[in-house]
């Protein structure tokens, strides 16, 4: 019996020995794979001007009626006949698809058909312009049609505007004289609407582009479009490096120019 216990002794201090040399040993570093890495999200493309227009300019501003701030605004019935006659002259001068050709040709016949309307109507606008403005009537009208011209010019609606001028100077040409009045009171806001859906496009696309600088643009394209909101709201006046104002900027690029003269 004292062997045996000696004996079993002698293997329970083994045992321990055995558990204590387990319980203190590190465990094996497990490898952890690196975090994989961020996905680059190209952002959409900037959004551009509808028409091939300017990056930036500026469209006629909504008035209280409504309607855009154009050259087409208080003006009366003879005037819109005036007015209406620019827009065919742009039309047959600018209008030179093959499917538009006959435009020039309508206007050749709206001017011989209409010669003593077209007359009377020249001479009661000169009246107005010369009780309107004085001795200096000439000069303002001269400017002021030049702005009709240039207003109906303008290259990014040439299309819509040739392919509406096509219909309109068709039916101008055909009508009796003493209808013409009548008709150009109603054919010229159909014109005009040509360009009151580009403006609103336009505007359209300065709002996705505001939004597109906010999330996607560089801190530099940021603080300038910042500094031009602040400019056009009258809060600030830029300055250059040296804290002075910058020297002004050259214009913008203007609008062909079509003089009028009352025989065209």
């Amino acid at each position: 019996m004292g062997l045996n216990r000696a004996a079993a002794l002698a293997v329970a201090a083994g045992m321990t020995t055995v558990i204590s040399a387990c319980g203190g040993a590190k465990p094996a570093p497990v490898a952890v794979a690196p975090p994989p890495p961020p996905v680059v999200v190209a952002p959409p493309r900037m959004p551009s001007p509808p028409s091939n227009a300017m990056l930036a300019m500026t469209v006629p501003a909504l008035r209280a009626d409504g309607l855009r701030d154009t050259p087409m605004r208080d003006i009366d019935d003879n005037e819109k006949l005036w007015y209406f006659r620019a827009a065919f002259n742009v039309a047959a001068l600018n209008c030179q698809s093959p499917q538009h050709f006959r435009i020039a040709d309508d206007y050749n016949l709206f001017l011989k058909t209409h010669k003593r309307e077209l007359d009377r109507v020249n001479r009661s606008v000169e009246e107005t312009y010369r009780k309107r403005h004085g001795a200096g009537y000439a000069r303002i009208r001269d400017t002021e049609n030049t702005q009709v011209y240039n207003f109906f010019a303008f290259p990014p609606t040439k299309n819509d505007f040739c392919e509406a001028a096509l219909v309109l100077g068709q039916e101008a040409a055909a009508i009796p004289s003493k209808d013409l009045v009548a008709f150009s009171a109603r054919a010229l806001p159909t014109l005009e609407g040509v360009f009151d859906r580009f403006y609103a496009s336009y505007e359209g696309y300065q709002t996705d582009l505001q939004k597109w600088i906010a999330l996607y643009g560089s801190p530099e394209m940021r603080a300038a479009q910042a500094a031009q909101a602040a400019q056009a709201s009258g809060m600030v006046q830029p300055t250059n490096a040296s804290g002075t104002a910058p020297a002004a900027a050259s214009n913008p690029p203007v609008l062909p120019t079509i003089l009028p003269s009352s025989g065209d």
